[in-house]
């Protein structure tokens, strides 16, 4: 499959399974579930997922990065996979009663046995997964993330429905995890078994150590921020946070989630084949950056309503917190696969030290923040963001050996699209017509006009991403006879 028709597969997925997970917790915030329920269930699945880090060890990466896969050693990749995600979920759920002690809330306990029994299904599902990743087979990966995400969906709404309160969050993440796996070994069946020569998994256990320890400071980077939250601030401050930062990153993750996801193994391609990757990267560069910038801009300038009309009036504190965690996300895709590259390129543990010194000042500068309140602490993400970037800018330079001048080039143009998509919503804002009450009419016929702005801004400023555009415009009838 080509790498163009993987990103429309992929991008298909990705819309797809927002789709499904946004309804979802739209339907369960507004009808079920109140800020300190979520705040409750993201707390656990936060402590969770601080020792998910061990379940894949680096072996996706592994699988869909190696130049050669031979087949007879799929099944011991897999039985190592099993064995530590197993062993993981066993510590989830010995650690059960001693969180819901810490937090002194007793339904910590019942939330974290049900995330352990999701995570003795997830690792049976790794190697599948990424062997359809490496054969870019995203047509099957669209098939399980999405039918996972509706089974998921439907129990979630299910059981809330029926009471069940923030563990219907648990359930559905179960049922998600049963038919992701059911679907992906149908489409590539891989079952463990015990591996007959340790030298066939010593490469894998080696590559997965230095995973291991950027997995671990990514999860303290990215989970600990609702331990901190919840510790600090109380439940219901967690599920405010929790909520705004949802929805920022899941708007990042709709409007560029699929370009990375895809492009991870066509650069591996193009590593292995010898080819250059500076100008492929600065064009995924260049389309990160337009979509996501002007898609934050317009998140940021239409916090209100959009908080109003997706959750109600009990989420009403969203708002302000949407609008820095939005704003936040842009510095995250301005530099996309910084631990990919360092990866592909055998600069691993480089990267080791370099994001365990992200991961430190990430959590310094959280919990400083929080100590001012929940806002202070959602202004933070973007001083967090700001050192990111730094960060980031200047180690994936030194790799590629990416010129200053192109990058800042790009930045520039992609700022001023995003201001040409949010000057109607701003101007609207300015005038006194934004705000709660703003309608669903009014709001769509803003974001058309910002969407509008933006197509014009993207040719007039000579923009790289107006090219894959008009490509992708071509496939699109209507769009085709505009575009003419």
């Amino acid at each position: 499959m080509s790498v163009r028709r993987a990103a429309l597969w992929s991008l298909l997925g990705q819309y797809s399974s927002f789709a499904i997970q946004f309804a979802t917790s739209v339907v369960i915030s507004r009808l079920f579930l109140l800020p300190a329920d979520v705040g409750l269930f993201s707390i656990a699945l936060a402590a969770a997922m601080m020792v998910s880090i061990f379940q894949d060890m680096g072996i996706s990466r592994f699988v869909t990065g190696q130049p050669e896969m031979r087949e007879e050693y799929v099944r011991d990749y897999a039985a190592v996979a099993v064995g530590i995600g197993w062993a993981v979920a066993m510590v989830v759920a010995l650690a059960a009663w001693p969180l819901s002690q810490f937090y002194d809330q007793p339904g910590l306990a019942t939330l974290m046995l049900i995330i352990a029994a999701s995570y003795f299904v997830m690792p049976l599902a790794i190697v599948p997964a990424a062997l359809l990743l490496r054969a870019l087979d995203l047509k099957s990966l669209f098939v399980a993330n999405a039918g996972s995400a509706l089974a998921g969906a439907v129990v979630s709404i299910g059981t809330a429905a029926m009471g069940a309160g923030p563990a219907s969050l648990a359930w559905g993440m179960l049922a998600t995890a049963l038919v992701r796996l059911a679907a992906v070994q149908i489409a590539r069946p891989v079952w463990p078994r015990r591996p007959r020569n340790k030298e066939v998994v010593r490469p894998m256990l080696g590559f997965g150590g230095s995973a291991f320890v950027l997995s671990l400071s990514g999860a303290l980077g990215m989970r600990s921020q609702d331990l901190i939250i919840g510790r600090l601030l109380g439940l219901t401050a967690t599920g405010l946070f929790t909520r705004a930062s949802a929805l920022a990153g899941q708007m990042s993750m709709l409007v560029v989630g699929t370009l990375n996801g895809v492009f991870y193994p066509a650069f591996a391609k193009k590593r292995d084949a010898g080819e250059n990757l500076v100008e492929p990267y600065l064009h995924l560069v260049a389309c990160n950056t337009a979509l996501q910038w002007a898609a934050a801009v317009g998140l940021a300038l239409a916090a209100e309503p959009v908080v109003y009309l997706l959750y109600g009036p009990n989420w009403a504190e969203v708002a302000p917190l949407l609008r820095w965690t939005a704003l936040a996300e842009m510095f995250f895709v301005a530099i996309p696969l910084q631990m990919d590259i360092p990866i592909l390129l055998g600069r691993i543990k480089t990267l080791v030290w370099v994001n365990l010194g992200d991961t430190l000042l990430t959590l310094v500068l959280l919990a400083t923040f929080a100590m001012w309140g929940l806002e202070a602490a959602a202004v933070g993400r973007i001083a967090i963001g700001a050192v990111w970037f730094v960060i980031y800018i200047g180690f994936i330079k030194r790799l590629l050996d990416i010129p200053l001048r192109a990058l800042a080039s790009i930045y520039g143009k992609s700022a001023l699209c995003a201001a040409a998509a949010g000057l109607p919503l701003g101007l609207a804002n300015y005038l006194g017509w934004g705000g709660a009450e703003m309608s669903v009419l009014k709001l769509l016929g803003l974001s058309l006009a910002g969407g509008l702005c933006w197509l014009v801004a993207l040719p007039l400023l000579r923009h790289p991403a107006w090219q894959e555009f008009r490509l992708a415009a071509t496939r699109v009838p209507i769009l085709k006879a505009v575009l003419a």
